[in-house]
C-alpha cells in the first residue's frame, strides 16, 4: 500500500514537473496582460507610449515562443538536476516583469527616457534573435531543464560563438524589458535574476562537463553567454 502510494506521488510530481514551464508561461501571459491595462491608464506622453507598446508587442511574441517549447517540454523525462532554479527564475522573471508594469517610479530622467528605451528595444532584439536561433538550431534537442547530453553533441551556428545562447539571449530581452521601465524595484530583479541564471549554467556545466565531447567544446568555445566577457 505504502508502496503504491510512493508510486502514485513519483508520478505526480513528474507530470507536475513537465507541466510547470507551461503553467508559468500561461501566468506569465495573463499576469503581464493584467499589469498591462494597469500600467497604460497612467498618462505619459505619447512618444513613451509608443515606445512602450512596441517593447510588450515584442515581449508577448517572446512569450508565444516560450509557449511552444514549453508544450514540447511535456514530451520530456522530468529532469532531476535542476535543484528547483529552474522555479525560482520563473518566479524571479515574473516579479521583475510586475516591477516594471506594476510599482516604482522611473529613474530615467525625462529628457533622456526615448534614448534609453530604444536601448532598452535594441537589447531586446537581440536578444529575441539570440534565444530565438539558439533553440531552432538545437530544434527537439532543446530543452528548459537540465539534462544530459545524448547521441548528440551541437557545435554549430551560434554555438561555435557562445555555448548558451538561450541564457544569454533570455538576459538581453530582460535587461532591455527593465530599461523601458526601469525603477529600483527591476533594477533588483535583473540582477537577482541573472544571478539564478549564472547558478543554472554551474549546475548544467557541472552535469555536461561529465562528458568528455563537452569538455573538448568547453575548451574551444570559452565564453558562456557574452563573447570577450563571459
Amino acid at each position: 500500500m505504502e508502496q503504491a502510494q510512493g508510486q502514485s506521488q513519483s508520478e505526480l510530481k513528474e507530470k507536475l514537473s513537465k507541466l510547470s514551464p507551461l503553467l508559468f508561461t500561461i501566468f506569465g501571459l495573463v499576469f503581464l496582460t493584467t499589469v498591462t491595462i494597469k500600467q497604460f491608464l497612467i498618462e505619459r506622453p505619447l512618444s513613451n507610449l509608443i515606445l512602450q507598446i512596441g517593447l510588450i508587442g515584442l515581449y508577448v511574441s517572446y512569450m508565444a515562443f516560450e509557449s511552444k517549447i514549453s508544450l514540447g517540454e511535456m514530451e520530456k523525462g522530468s529532469g532531476t538536476h535542476d535543484k528547483n532554479t529552474m522555479e525560482m527564475a520563473a518566479v524571479i522573471k515574473i516579479s521583475l516583469l510586475f516591477s516594471c508594469l506594476g510599482i516604482g517610479n522611473t529613474l530615467i530622467p525625462s529628457n533622456l527616457y526615448i534614448p534609453v528605451a530604444l536601448i532598452g528595444i535594441a537589447f531586446a532584439l537581440l536578444g529575441f534573435y539570440t534565444r530565438g536561433r539558439g533553440v531552432k538550431e538545437l530544434g527537439k534537442l532543446y530543452g528548459h531543464r537540465i539534462r544530459p547530453i545524448g547521441d548528440t553533441l551541437y557545435q554549430k551556428g551560434i554555438y561555435s560563438v557562445i555555448r548558451h545562447p538561450a541564457y544569454s539571449g533570455t538576459f538581453w530581452i530582460h535587461l532591455g524589458v527593465t530599461l523601458v521601465f526601469l525603477n529600483i524595484f527591476s533594477l533588483f530583479f535583473i540582477f537577482a535574476w541573472l544571478g539564478i541564471v549564472i547558478l543554472r549554467i554551474k549546475l548544467e556545466e557541472r552535469l555536461l562537463l561529465e562528458d568528455p565531447r563537452y569538455q573538448n567544446y568547453a575548451e574551444q568555445i570559452s565564453y558562456r553567454m557574452i563573447p570577450g566577457l563571459w
